[in-house]
């Protein structure tokens, strides 16, 4: 615990401020209409005074999109002869319809109840934004439609509305925050808590619903630095091992967008982290500080798990990791280990229970149809189990777990096209300078072992025993799994893949060539710089992104 204590901080506080400044550019906006208009106020009748010409209707929808949106137009609030329909519109997002003709009076209604407006707004043939004279029916509501006219975007991207499955996270995340019967159940509901508390703070906005998981995209590198330093007894090691981490396309790309991966991913480090603390150091903590350790690596585990079932896969390498360390404890001081197996029960059960129970509350609150607590949290099990279990539609972007590691399909997340001819795209994937090194590395450890290049007692063994397990709980469980799967569910795997990197660099490259291990780091930064607007969304040209698209499966805008 004392080497712990003297790891430099001055490396990691420097990584730490250059990757913060990155990862929120244009993170997404930090305002966002906040009134709905419901369609349950009946329709409303929009009255320009005079007969004017409209080119298109910008709406942006709220926490409902049951039913479609209906548009109609008139000249003398008679005749209605236009008409306008909306395809499926996704929640918490700008949309826009051409109108293209001359009104005096718009009428806007739904097909039914459950749909929710944020605002509204119509522009002109020189896209200005034209006010109402004034507004018919919607008893009284109507004024919701209109009162944040300065926030209307000229176009719609993901800086000012939701992309992706933050369609479900973010809109989760604020209907436990109003109370309102949640639509998203398939996963547990921890991370859309987080979520949910930074709308709390922020207001429902781009910005807020994505700070959680960049927050927690920091403090992953953070960790990494730790697990490293620690690992490999070296602050310098560490900081190669959170540079390695932090330059990944994949801790970027994936903890800047509003889902619940970020957090299983943090929280599956901090847990193993502990853990890989108790295991070097257990035999020489007195029963406290083992017990504490041990407790913060269950306590972890319990939140990655209420993040999402992905924490359990994690879960299973913890005790193949743990009892050798506890046989090494029992025979230098049986009572010790005796005590410290008893504690196993309430620290790996117990604890992450109390805290898979806890993240229900909010959830409990919203869903609750009078069956109390427990009855409504077990039937939440049962769905979730049964979603997933019986998932069968194909996706575009799906991919089997051997394919993850080769970089064969990324996740392909959002495109846009911008006024100026560029293109905007957002995709997950690995850094291939981290991934593909990563596949030699794994080899490269498990030759060794096979050679027996390290004595059982060597430090060496024990941490690749250990990273092996780590990384094995992450991968191995989807070799059984069958429904569609995709490249982020390897997300949990990468960490232990970095570090599995590192070891080879410490011990096979940097005491003969340790020119080469900055080489090596230049080249992770360089290739993130390279495809950071695919990463980011930053506008490009068409030619650019073909530069970028090494494979014809890549698909990047």
């Amino acid at each position: 615990m004392d080497r712990l204590r003297k790891i430099k901080m001055a490396p990691i506080l420097l990584l730490v401020l250059v990757y913060s400044i990155v990862a929120f550019i244009n993170l997404g906006n930090m305002t966002s209409p906040q009134n709905a208009w419901r369609s349950e106020d009946y329709h409303v009748t929009i009255d320009f005074g005079h007969e004017i010409y409209i080119s298109r209707f910008q709406f942006m929808t709220g926490a409902r999109n049951e039913v479609r949106l209906l548009l109609f137009g008139s000249s003398d609030g008679n005749d209605w002869p236009i008409s306008i329909y909306s395809d499926y519109i996704s929640v918490f997002r700008w949309h826009e319809l051409p109108v293209n003709e001359y009104v005096r009076f718009i009428q806007i209604a739904a097909f039914g109840p459950g749909l929710y407006l944020q605002e509204i707004a119509f522009r002109d043939r020189w896209d200005r934004l034209q006010p109402p004279y004034q507004i018919l029916g919607g008893y009284g509501a109507a004024h919701a439609l209109f009162d944040e006219q300065h926030l209307v975007p000229d176009r719609s991207s993901f800086m000012n509305s939701t992309y992706f499955d933050e369609i479900y996270h973010a809109r989760t995340g604020y209907e436990f925050l109003h109370g309102m019967h949640v639509l998203e159940t398939s996963h547990p509901p921890l991370g859309k808590n987080f979520i949910s508390t930074s709308v709390q703070m922020f207001g429902m906005t781009p910005f807020a619903w994505r700070l959680p998981g960049t927050l927690a995209g920091i403090l992953m590198v953070v960790l990494m630095y730790f697990f490293g330093s620690f690992m490999f007894r070296s602050s310098f090691w560490g900081f190669i091992t959170a540079a390695i981490f932090a330059f990944d396309f994949m801790t970027f790309a994936q903890t800047r967008i509003a889902t619940i991966d970020s957090y299983v991913t943090l929280f599956i480090i901090a847990s193993y982290l502990f853990m890989f603390v108790y295991t070097r150091e257990g035999d020489e903590m007195d029963l406290k500080e083992s017990l504490i350790c041990l407790a913060c690596s269950g306590f972890f585990i319990g939140l990655a798990v209420a993040s999402k079932w992905q924490g359990a896969y994690a879960a299973l390498g913890l005790p193949i990791i743990f009892f050798p360390t506890l046989y090494k404890v029992y025979k230098l001081d049986k009572q010790k280990a005796k005590l410290t197996f008893l504690a196993c029960f309430p620290i790996f059960v117990i604890i992450p229970l109390i805290v898979y129970l806890l993240s229900y509350i909010p959830f409990v609150r919203a869903m609750d149809m009078g069956d109390g607590f427990w009855r409504t949290v077990w039937d939440n099990q049962i769905f979730m189990f049964t979603y997933h279990a019986g998932l069968e539609e194909g996706h575009p972007f799906a991919a089997r777990w051997w394919e993850w590691p080769l970089i064969i399909r990324p996740m392909f997340y959002y495109v846009n096209h911008t006024e100026e001819g560029l293109r905007q795209g957002i995709s997950s994937f690995g850094n291939p300078a981290v991934w593909w090194t990563g596949i030699a590395a794994t080899f490269c450890v498990i030759a060794a072992l096979i050679k027996r290049q390290f004595a059982v007692k060597d430090e060496n063994f024990t941490i690749i025993i250990f990273l092996l397990i780590a990384y094995a709980a992450q991968l191995v469980p989807w070799m059984f799994i069958f429904r569609p799967t995709f490249i982020y569910h390897y997300f949990p795997s990468v960490p232990f893949v970095v570090l599995l990197i590192v070891f080879c660099l410490k011990n096979y490259v940097y005491p003969k060539f340790p020119k080469i291990v900055w080489a090596y780091v230049g080249i992770v930064v360089g290739l993130f710089i390279i495809f950071y607007p695919v990463l980011s969304g930053m506008p490009i040209t068409s030619d650019f992104a073909n530069i970028l698209r090494w494979f014809p499966a890549w698909v990047l805008i």
